[in-house]
């Protein structure tokens, strides 16, 4: 017997377990590491050791100015505010001295970011039985406690045992300290409740105004209203603040290529946006969207209370209104914005590849420097999928998130950008951000966090990841960091042209492509998935590529037995979206047979829950195939147009006989 095994770091480095345990410093219960904390007086020491090592870091007056701009020998025009300038062919941002900077950002500085507090109650209102030990004491440990005592911040306590009662400000000093050292120059984004203004930082803020789904609706009569009072007070507090570089408003919310179909979907008769989108039919087919219903001189009053499909819609004309609405979206923004705070830079809304690109085409016209987000060491998105309208919009941009993590300490490791080591996600670092310096249009990057998320997942959703530099009890990753600090002492040259990138070279966990486990594949969709949220966004266009494929089979991979009756085990490992979890698996994944790979029927499936998380993780079988089956194809269908990433493949087992 011939066993072959084709998988991905994502399922590979993780086996079924129970939900995660912490003791009373957040860590995990299950696994022990050197130096894991078990006294306070450990944090103590680590205290004393690291404030000696890094007493003598301070700003270098000689070579950056005080915002931390090179002083090149040609210094340029200083306005007093962070500006973007076009210099010999790059983009750089310029520092309110006239000095070139390349941001190297860290973001979520603050250990009070929302991001760093866990749930501290289950349903019941009792304290959580994962954590094993006393959460901390909320009488003395004040700020590690939502106002409501629903979430707890262990790391908030951790920093209180270790820095004493004045912790806030001698950890501010260390943290600056400690991001010099490093290389980093910003605290870039997510730094709110307060701001970590001893380095440049970004504003950013989530509006509270109407969406549907998840999506703003900039077509509701109450848009411009609600987001210029909360416009207004942002910009009371940050207007003459040399430190701030801009303001970014929504946070990976742009519209997808779904949102039309969302808005068609809605029977209320009260979603403005679909109101806009029928006009927009009306205006490009002779004054009746209903053509486009089976429902030719329907009004659109009428239309506008019945549940509509885009089938029959051309597709050119459901990106072109995505394409306005964004328009629409950010120039009333930046009009704002701009009216409270005419000095800083506005980055509008940030934008991954779970959107659509006609979003951020609608967004370029009105934005100083496009903010992007991106989880693959690869860069598909930025440097594949977007590539070709960056270089034509010719519109500066910086990446404002992106990380790597590993599995140990018991953190999940469903993270699209999984490595091996600490020491090979330093190796990712570099190798990501000297990519993006050596891009003219990048002007810089934020690594997604400073700290940690909680190993009990935060508060606000399921996420649980070692993104961090620096760990729950504040002790820093130096295998990591020292992959961190290398690539940040080139990034300014690598950028300038005056240094190579270094060359992309293998990790032993990053995921292998789909080609490679599935190398017989005859699919609709054969492309490297180097992480899952690229494998979703490239089912996602070829299922928006025509509309009428909601709710129909569509083809991922096929495997070959190699001969008739050939295989002895097969297993696809699948994923699907927790919430979706009143539909049959059937309904979402479908297996079909062959001996041609030409005729195929369906081979029915069964399923076995593998692991648990904010996506659940099966393993699908055939329950029984056929004499003479070679070839079995697997299929996912589509079925809800608001969530279409709630599907993704991670792993395939084959056994030949």
């Amino acid at each position: 017997m011939k066993t072959i095994l084709h998988c991905l770091a994502l399922t590979a480095c993780c086996a079924l377990s129970a939900a995660p345990k912490v003791d009373r410093y957040g860590q995990s219960a299950a696994e022990n590491w050197p130096g894991k904390i078990t006294r306070d007086a450990q944090m103590r020491a680590e205290l004393e050791r690291e404030s000696a090592e890094l007493a003598d870091v301070k700003p270098d007056m000689e070579r950056f100015d005080r915002f931390g701009g090179v002083k090149t020998g040609k210094p340029l025009a200083a306005t007093g505010f962070f500006r973007v300038q076009k210099i010999d062919g790059r983009w750089w941002l310029v520092t309110p001295e006239g000095n070139p900077f390349y941001l190297k950002g860290v973001d979520a500085v603050p250990y009070t970011e929302r991001g760093y507090f866990t749930a501290a109650r289950d349903s019941g209102g009792a304290i959580r039985k994962a954590f094993t030990q006393a959460a901390p004491d909320p009488a003395k440990y004040l700020e590690a406690w939502s106002k409501d005592k629903k979430l707890v911040n262990f790391l908030a306590a951790n920093l209180y045992k270790k820095y004493g009662p004045d912790f806030r400000e001698r950890w501010m000093e260390l943290t600056e300290k400690r991001l010099r050292s490093w290389g980093f120059n910003s605290a870039a984004k997510w730094n709110n409740p307060f701001h970590f203004d001893r380095l440049p930082f970004l504003h950013d803020e989530q509006l509270r105004v109407k969406r549907f789904d998840r999506f703003i609706d900039p077509y509701d009569p109450g848009f411009e209203a609600a987001a210029e009072t909360q416009v207004k007070a942002m910009c009371a507090k940050l207007r003459g603040n040399p430190y701030l570089i801009g303001y970014q408003l929504e946070n990976e919310n742009g519209w997808g290529r779904n949102a039309p179909a969302i808005l068609l979907r809605d029977a209320s008769g009260k979603l403005a946006a679909k109101r806009a989108l029928l006009d927009y039919l009306a205006e490009r087919n002779g004054g009746d969207p209903g053509k486009f219903f089976d429902r030719s001189g329907a009004p659109i009053e009428t239309l506008m209370t019945e549940t509509l499909a885009t089938a029959a819609v051309p597709p050119e004309l459901l990106d072109g209104f995505i394409v306005q609405a964004s328009r629409r979206y950010h120039e009333i923004l930046r009009g704002l914005v701009k009216k409270y705070d005419p000095d800083h830079l506005f980055l509008g809304a940030s934008h991954c590849s779970s959107q659509s690109v006609e979003w951020i085409d609608g967004a370029r016209e009105s934005v100083d420097l496009i903010a992007l987000h991106e989880y693959d060491l690869d860069s598909r998105w930025i440097h594949g999928t977007l590539a070709g309208k960056l270089r034509e919009w010719d519109k500066p941009f910086a990446v404002l998130e992106f990380s790597f993590t590993n599995h140990r300490r018991g953190f999940a490791c469903g993270s699209s950008t999984v490595v091996k080591t600490e020491a090979d996600r330093g190796t990712a670092f570099r190798i990501y951000t000297e990519k993006m310096a050596a891009d003219p249009l990048c002007v810089g990057t934020g690594y997604f966090i400073l700290y940690d998320q909680p190993v009990t997942s935060r508060g606000h959703d399921a996420e649980a990841y070692n993104f961090g530099l620096i760990d729950v009890t504040d002790r820093p990753y130096r295998e990591m960091l020292a992959g961190v600090k290398a690539a940040n002492a080139r990034l300014f040259d690598v950028h300038a042209g005056k240094l190579e990138p270094i060359p992309m070279q293998p990790l032993r966990a990053v995921k292998r492509s789909l080609r490679e486990f599935l190398p017989e594949s005859v699919g609709a969709v054969t492309f490297d998935s180097s992480n899952p949220q690229f494998h979703h966004n490239r089912l996602d266009r070829v299922r928006f590529g025509s509309n009428a494929r909601f709710g129909v089979p569509l083809a991922v991979g096929t495997v070959d037995a190699g001969k008739p009756d050939g295989f002895e085990k097969l297993e696809f490992y699948v994923f699907l979206w927790k919430t979706e979890k009143n539909r049959n698996l059937s309904d979402w994944f479908q297996l079909e047979e062959s001996a041609d790979n030409v005729t195929f029927s369906p081979a029915p499936a069964v399923f076995r829950l593998h692991r648990d998380g904010p996506f659940r993780e099966y393993v699908m079988t055939p329950q029984a195939l056929k004499p003479g089956t070679r070839f079995v194809r697997l299929s996912f269908v589509l079925n809800d147009p608001a969530a279409p990433w709630a599907t993704s493949l991670a792993e395939v087992k084959v056994e030949r006989r």
